[in-house]
């Protein structure tokens, strides 16, 4: 059985489980299996460059933002500050942006500037798979962890079942496996360069 695509991931978890009262949750050990991936990983797939124009005193951020990587202007990278310190400055003072904050599903800028074009990197958070969105960045690439993540979801509900500890070391491995390769095909197989000073 292959596991290209959404049906076939559903298919194969139920099989595994080999459960029949299961088999209606297993969409749900799926999407709690993303939740908990979009929490353990940090792959370059899961990196995007994207271009926004600051407006006003908030600006929505990507429906898909997990986690900033980086932001500028162009000129200098933006520093983060905490929503709480961000309060406190004076919001009549525009210019170039120095500074963001992300508050309440939102990105807000220091200075205030509603035409600076913001270079923004961010992790994305991986697209949930589903009947109409069949398959994915991560399905293609490990659908092992897809898989053992799922089984290791429906654990609770098979908690006597000897075969929970061997899901959990494979989903362990598999992560740790896409850790490393992720970071091989980001940074290439030698030492990272310093940062050059100016």
């Amino acid at each position: 059985m292959t596991l290209a695509t959404y049906t076939e991931l559903v298919a194969a978890v139920g099989n595994w489980l080999d459960r029949d009262d299961l088999v209606a949750r297993v969409p749900d050990f799926i999407r709690l299996s993303e939740a908990r991936l979009n929490r353990l990983l940090d792959d370059p797939d899961m990196e995007v460059l994207s271009t926004i124009t600051a407006s006003g005193p908030s600006t929505s951020l990507p429906a898909d933002f997990g986690a900033m990587v980086s932001i500028t202007t162009g000129r200098l990278p933006l520093k983060p500050m905490s929503a709480a310190d961000f309060a406190s400055i004076d919001t009549t003072i525009t210019g170039y942006p120095s500074f963001y904050t992300l508050y309440d599903g939102g990105i807000r800028f220091a200075p205030a500037n509603a035409t600076a074009v913001i270079a923004m990197v961010y992790r994305r958070t991986i697209p949930a798979l589903t009947e109409a969105a069949p398959t994915n960045w991560l399905l293609s690439r490990a659908p092992d962890v897809y898989l053992y993540g799922a089984l290791v979801q429906a654990s609770a509900f098979v908690s006597d079942d000897d075969r929970v500890s061997l899901w959990k070391s494979a989903f362990d491995e598999a992560i740790d496996e896409l850790r490393t390769d992720g970071s091989k095909r980001k940074w290439g197989a030698g030492p990272i360069a310093p940062r050059i000073r100016r």
